[in-house]
């Protein structure tokens, strides 16, 4: 889908406060309130924005987040994704490239469910390797749209 720049206005107001009235976007914006509603619907139907809410699950209770490194063997890339994309305690899956295959961020309520999750991670067949890496504080979370020049909108 072609983005133009109200499309890429609206996403970055959105990227701001996820809450605001759509009437209040586009004031911002300058734009008529059935605009932007159509343009957002649009947005999201075709599954270039979602509006979510991010809890830290230090603050709910007791957890340890970890980022989850797995090395697979060729050709198993693919099905390790489809079988471990719907864990509950996989909150963010990526490929990668690099020394690694793919890249998992994991909350679990402590260390040793942590090792239980890395232990299930290797008895997976096509894991090569795995490499687990806790995270003490988390201290930036956010998602932005990249510029047409490759930089980042938001600061």
């Amino acid at each position: 889908m072609k983005l133009d720049q109200t499309d890429r206005e609206i996403i970055r107001e959105l990227q701001e406060d996820g809450r605001r009235s759509l009437r209040d976007i586009g004031r911002t914006l300058g734009i008529a309130e059935a605009t932007i509603r159509l343009r957002t619907k649009r947005l999201h139907d075709s599954g270039v924005l979602q509006i979510v809410a991010f809890a830290d699950p230090t603050k709910i209770g007791p957890a340890q987040l970890a980022l989850v490194f797995i090395e697979t063997d060729p050709g198993a890339h693919d099905r390790i994704i489809a079988e471990i994309q719907d864990w509950p305690e996989i909150s963010y899956l990526s490929s990668t490239i690099g020394d690694s295959d793919i890249c998992a961020q994991c909350v679990s309520r402590d260390q040793e469910a942590l090792w239980n999750l890395r232990q299930r991670l290797a008895a997976l067949p096509g894991v090569r390797a795995i490499r687990v890496v806790p995270e003490v504080r988390v201290h930036k979370l956010r998602f932005t749209t990249p510029m047409e020049n490759g930089g980042s909108e938001a600061s």
